[in-house]
C-alpha cells in the first residue's frame, strides 16, 4: 500500500514536471522538481520509519514517532540548505509552491487512504 501511494505521487509529480518543462522552460521544470522531491524524499523517510517498526506499546509508538517526525523535519532542512547552497535555482517560488503543493497531495493521499 505505501509502496503503491509513493509511486502514484512520483508519476504525478513526474507528469506536471514535464509539462512544465513543455510548456514554459527547463529552469520552471528544475524549480518545481526540486521543491518536490524535498518534500517526497522527507516524507517517504516519515512513512518508512512509522511502517516498519512495530512498537509493542503506546509509549513505544509515541517515541517512534516523534524520532520519524524530528528526522523527517531534519532531512527537509538539509535539502533545503543543499538545494540552496549547490543548485541556481531560477524560480524560488516555484520551489516553495511546489514543495507545499506535494505535502497536500501526500495529505490528499493520506486522507483518501483512511477513507475507505
Amino acid at each position: 500500500m505505501f509502496f503503491r501511494k509513493q509511486l502514484i505521487e512520483l508519476f504525478i509529480f513526474i507528469i506536471i514536471t514535464s509539462v512544465l518543462w513543455f510548456l514554459f522552460d527547463l529552469g520552471l521544470a528544475v524549480s518545481f522538481l526540486c521543491g518536490v522531491s524535498v518534500s517526497f524524499l522527507s516524507n517517504a523517510y516519515l512513512a518508512y520509519m512509522l511502517l516498519i517498526y512495530k512498537a509493542k506499546s503506546l509509549k513505544q509508538e509515541a517515541r517512534r514517532f516523534y524520532i520519524a517526525e524530528f528526522g523527517k523535519w531534519s532531512i527537509a532542512v538539509i535539502l533545503f540548505a543543499l538545494i540552496f547552497s549547490c543548485l541556481d535555482i531560477e524560480e524560488p517560488l516555484v520551489f516553495f509552491g511546489a514543495f507545499i503543493f506535494s505535502n497536500l497531495v501526500t495529505i490528499f493521499f493520506t486522507k483518501l487512504q483512511i477513507s475507505k
